[in-house]
């Protein structure tokens, strides 16, 4: 035998079994704790909670995952609910139409294909916009709620108190005052929101820039593994109107898809926490986590979610900042900058911290502080702050912490300030 042609096999097998392990969802990477007790207990919480004709197995990393048929995407998500009470939201599997029968996604499916072909026969979508000439933003801050059982957030006020002061500062940017509305605690209701989303949508053209920024808890990932925007308002009772009462991935899909401006950078300083709802009867599972998880188990904006609400297949995704070339560099003050760009406090396995020593979102205080550093740049204040929430997380936390950032072009860099 061809001892190095041998190696070179094993090599390759190693590989490829290297490269199926690190594709896999994290949970699964794990020996899973879900046992046929648990799949027992939660079929008998369907047939309990009006679900007759649903039911769960082991998919094949052994989390639950739905089978069956289902009234409606209420029902799936009740059952989904129901799941994730008994084994943490870890171990129940998102949904897909190929697992489960429902009438009502069939006919979405129908009318999403009619609508990508309009999508593409707009034939502008690849072409750079002009200068800037409007500029408008929606700045929203949500640290008290009408549900008694969710924790409050300390400082979630005080940081977009923090990003509109610089949005609204006339020495330093052109965001006229009467160009940003902006929200917090009771005003922040998600039907406030969807306002402000279809205000922004009726002003702003092809060549202005939009900005978006949220801080606020997330909701548990839903049955597309989302993490939901929590207004206000939200109500969690059934458990499952969490998903129906928050600021949900087809609104933010909405706006970003209807949006006319082809500059748009959307800030959340959000993410999903089981600290956030541990005063809630029957919120979370025995323990108040996820079978096998620690009491730091949290969710942040995934990286699938991204593309779906920016609308694009390839997104640019940049672990470490890129050396500008010399034409970049004569031109820092140009606003050329342009595409949909998200901004997320942490990675999809991760919380978002509030600091007591910095008494703000330790995301929102390196972030904003890079902007003011940086003449408004998005680029240069997100990898000001990233290294400096994750060190700090780290030493005052003991966690990790990643800002992640996601663009649909590479010449993604807008100026939220004025050139220089």
């Amino acid at each position: 035998m061809n001892r190095g042609a041998s190696c070179r096999s094993l090599v390759a097998l190693l590989i490829g079994v290297l490269m199926l392990f690190c594709a896999m969802p994290a949970a699964a990477q794990e020996q899973s704790p879900v046992t046929e007790a648990h799949l027992q207990q939660i079929n008998a919480l369907f047939k309990q909670n009006n679900v007759p004709l649903g039911h769960v197995v082991f998919d094949q990393y052994n989390r639950v995952i739905l089978k069956g048929e289902y009234a409606d995407e209420q029902e799936v998500d009740r059952a989904f609910s129901l799941a994730q009470t008994v084994v943490g939201v870890r171990w129940v599997s998102p949904v897909t139409p190929e697992n489960i029968k429902v009438k009502e996604w069939e006919r979405r499916i129908g009318s999403l294909f009619s609508r990508s072909r309009v999508i593409q026969q707009s034939g502008s979508l690849d072409t750079p916009p002009g200068p800037v000439r409007n500029r408008y933003a929606i700045v929203v801050g949500v640290g008290q709620f009408m549900e008694q059982g969710i924790n409050p957030l300390q400082f979630a006020v005080r940081d977009a108190e923090s990003f509109y002061r610089f949005l609204a500062d006339a020495g330093r940017t052109s965001f006229p005052r009467e160009n940003i509305i902006y929200l917090t605690n009771q005003q922040a209701t998600r039907s406030n929101i969807q306002n402000a989303f279809n205000r922004i949508k009726s002003l702003a053209q092809e060549d202005d820039l939009v900005v978006f920024y949220m801080s606020s808890h997330g909701a548990p990932p839903d049955k597309n593994g989302a993490v939901n925007l929590v207004t206000y308002d939200t109500e969690l009772r059934p458990r499952e109107r969490v998903w129906h009462t928050s600021l949900n991935e087809q609104m933010l899909r909405d706006f970003t898809e209807g949006v006319r401006a082809k500059r748009l950078v959307m800030i959340l300083d959000t993410c999903y926490s089981n600290g956030a709802y541990r005063r809630v009867p029957g919120f979370l599972p025995p323990g108040g986590k996820s079978l096998g998880s620690d009491d730091r188990e949290g969710y942040g904006i995934s990286q699938g979610q991204g593309r779906r609400v920016l609308g694009a297949k390839d997104l640019v995704l940049e672990d470490s900042p890129r050396a500008a070339s010399k034409t970049q560099a004569k031109n820092l003050t140009m606003d050329d900058g342009w595409g949909k760009v998200m901004v997320g406090a942490s990675t999809g396995g991760q919380q978002s911290w509030e600091s007591d020593q910095l008494r703000q979102s330790i995301f929102t205080y390196y972030f904003v502080d890079g902007l003011r550093k940086n003449n408004g740049s998005v680029r240069n204040a997100f990898y000001y702050a990233q290294p400096r929430v994750s060190d700090r997380v780290r030493s005052e936390k003991g966690a990790e912490q990643n800002p992640q950032i996601m663009a649909t072009t590479n010449n993604w860099d807008m100026k939220l300030a004025k050139p220089r």
